[in-house]
């Protein structure tokens, strides 16, 4: 095979091809025609002892080894090839992987939804009355259980002064009329129907006391400071930290006495009752509209309660209160 077939000349700087760097490729290897090289395999990097390792002699003297063609090809170039290759075939493979687990791993993890029962009006077992106390309620019984929800019908005025969390209150009545047991878990949720028909879950009493605990203290540490920069507003300051720390203790004492609680009811202990709060400062829900609607769902073991309900009244259900004697 004639020399000048083989690239540069015996080589002007290197022959080991881990060195070739592309922008200094032409410095170092004089082009072939191509035609030269379409005999050399093209699949393998290493050095062989048959044609693509060739022995020339320049006039110097000196011995010096010539590689095959594959080795004229810069390194970089052939290694991100191999490298697209080999991740294009992985990424196919992991999407046929995701085609074949994963409605199998979706469905697997989807929780079986429970049938639902709505309070709907003039439906056998339900009943609404309009107290004189200002309370609306709505009664769904079937054969074991009596469900009976209580709302204000002012609710949506009062819920903007529960300090500064705006709680939705909302009153339920669960009792038990079977010879056996049932176990009530006091899952509620609110779906709030105007407002993108967002679902919130009631207030955990536990974490509301904490909360609530921790603002306390919050109020404390910056009225202190209102009044070392501002000493002429100390009477103030402590007369607004002292009204603060009163309503608090007062929503602290409610949740720990009146707060729906899980039990399981029998013929003994056949009632459970108490209060039920949701969140609804949110970026979700906003300022309350002039008209809302709401959908409470009561999770019990085989079914949902559902009652809606919508607030303020109609007009045809406007409440003259009682005034308290």
């Amino acid at each position: 095979m004639p020399f000048f077939d083989l690239g540069e000349r015996g080589r002007i700087r290197t022959c080991d091809p881990r060195l070739k760097r592309a922008l200094l490729y032409h410095l170092s290897y004089a082009p072939s025609p191509i035609s030269n090289l379409t005999h050399f395999p093209h699949e393998s990097r290493s050095w062989n002892a048959g044609p693509s390792l060739q022995r020339s002699w320049r006039d110097d003297g000196i011995r010096h080894e010539c590689c095959g063609a594959d080795d004229l090809l810069p390194p970089n170039a052939v290694h991100s090839a191999r490298m697209r290759s080999s991740r294009l075939v992985l990424a196919t493979l992991m999407l046929a992987l995701g085609a074949i687990f994963l409605p199998a791993f979706v469905q697997a993890k989807k929780k079986p939804e429970l049938p639902t029962v709505r309070w709907t009006a003039g439906t056998p077992g339900c009943t609404f009355e309009r107290g004189q106390d200002g309370m609306l309620r709505w009664t769904m019984s079937d054969k074991d259980v009596d469900m009976t929800l209580l709302v204000d019908s002012q609710e949506l005025s009062k819920s903007k002064h529960r300090l500064a969390y705006r709680l939705l209150a909302v009153y339920l009545a669960v009792k038990y009329k079977g010879p056996g047991k049932l176990d009530f878990p006091a899952d509620l949720r609110m779906d709030f129907i105007r407002h993108h028909e967002v679902v919130e879950g009631f207030e955990d009493p536990l974490e509301l006391q904490n909360r609530l605990q921790n603002d306390v203290d919050t109020q404390v540490f910056e009225t202190e400071r209102q009044i070392k920069k501002h000493p002429a507003l100390k009477e103030q300051k402590t007369a607004l930290l002292r009204e603060y720390e009163k309503e608090s203790a007062e929503l602290i004492e409610f949740l720990t006495t009146k707060y729906l609680e899980p039990a399981t009811l029998n013929p003994g202990n056949p009632e459970v009752h108490g209060w039920v709060f949701f969140a609804t400062k949110n970026k979700w829900i906003g300022p309350w509209k002039e008209h809302e609607d709401f959908l409470l769902g009561v999770s019990m073991k085989d079914k949902v309660w559902q009652f809606p309900f919508s607030l303020p009244p109609a007009p045809e259900d406007l409440i003259l209160r009682k005034p308290p004697e």
